[in-house]
């Protein structure tokens, strides 16, 4: 039982109001959870006979290696397209601030959240490591926060703020539990000199999560 740990991720939004999208913002300028894209890649020379549809290739995408199959009847010299779906996630802006310099908000939705709870049994090395694991339950509740910012239809989360709570009444005080919650507001921004640009309209709708 000492060794026994679990971690729990959760996430969504607060009932509240927002504005209508904003037609003038291009849907292909907020990120995706899932957007598809084709490569195309030239099968290696050593390959001399057909493939059989399970030979490996390896190739590199933006500096990652990855292996894949070489489709059946393609040898060595001649090309074919995949396709990879790829999140977006890094291109979600994340900030304690108001506001993100030279970056203008053309509109905000209700407040999100993404909490993590994380439960171990207690014991000096166990102790010892959750110092460290801090960081990384805030940086999983962080990427909460980004899946709804994107389920929103934004590209950033302002105002966060994270708070850590802690329980060891379980098992006589053998169990710990630490959760780790984070919030924010989700928006749209943009470069400055685009947000001139950008007309919105000042009806309001409610959401609810």
């Amino acid at each position: 039982m000492g060794g026994q740990e679990s971690k729990i991720a959760t996430g969504g939004s607060l009932q509240g109001v927002a504005y209508p999208d904003i037609a003038q913002v291009p849907e292909e300028n907020l990120p995706s959870l899932g957007r598809s894209q084709a490569y195309t890649v030239k099968v290696p020379q050593s390959v001399v006979r057909p493939s059989n549809g399970t030979l490996t290739m390896d190739c590199v995408i933006h500096g990652v290696r990855k292996i894949i199959k070489i489709p059946k009847g393609q040898k060595g010299g001649e090309t074919f397209t995949f396709t990879q779906i790829k999140s977006e996630a890094h291109k979600v802006f994340t900030s304690t601030l108001p506001s993100v310099p030279g970056m203008d908000i053309v509109q905000s939705k209700p407040i999100i959240w993404g909490s993590i709870s994380y439960s171990f049994y207690r014991g000096s090395s166990n102790q010892q490591a959750m110092g460290n694991m801090v960081g990384k339950l805030m940086q999983d509740a962080q990427a909460k926060i980004v899946e709804q910012v994107i389920q929103h239809r934004c590209n950033a989360c302002l105002g966060m703020s994270f708070n850590v709570t802690n329980d060891s009444s379980g098992d006589r005080g053998n169990q710990k539990l630490v959760i780790i919650t984070a919030q924010g507001t989700p928006c749209v921004i943009v470069p400055t000199t685009t947000a001139r640009a950008v007309g919105a309209s000042t009806m309001a709708e409610p959401v609810y999560s």
